[in-house]
């Protein structure tokens, strides 16, 4: 696995990248993203891996994050959505209870596909 800058590096970014062959692990910085500038930052970052650095395959690792808002449900919503439309795909994984609650009660579970470690979905992409 190797460690890589974002495109556009920022040096006070929320996410972390890791190349695994041609699936991009991201991993979040922060354990409650709920700031609206961060937010919005945030939503810069992973668009810009998807419609910048031509990224397909994501994984994302929320074992960082504790609580989600509203409007990172929406990033998130929004990630999936330009990655599908580019024949790409995401997976998530590391979900606290917290986080878990909240795609649960938003009935989010069943529209992202979540695995349940880096392995699995790694392996969920590549298969």
């Amino acid at each position: 696995m190797r460690f890589m800058p974002l495109p556009g590096h920022q040096s006070n970014s929320y996410i972390t990248l890791a190349e695994h062959g041609d699936v991009l692990v991201v991993g979040f910085k922060t354990r409650l993203l709920n700031d609206e500038e961060n937010i919005e930052q945030l939503g810069q970052e992973l668009f810009s891996l998807v419609e910048q650095a031509n990224w397909l395959k994501l994984v994302l690792d929320l074992t960082n994050v504790e609580y989600l808002t509203s409007s990172v449900l929406g990033k998130l919503i929004t990630l999936h959505r330009k990655l599908h439309r580019s024949q790409g795909k995401m997976v998530l994984f590391g979900l606290s209870e917290g986080v878990d609650s909240i795609l649960r009660t938003s009935n989010l579970l069943t529209y992202f596909a979540v695995a349940e470690n880096r392995d699995a979905a790694i392996a969920q992409l590549t298969s």
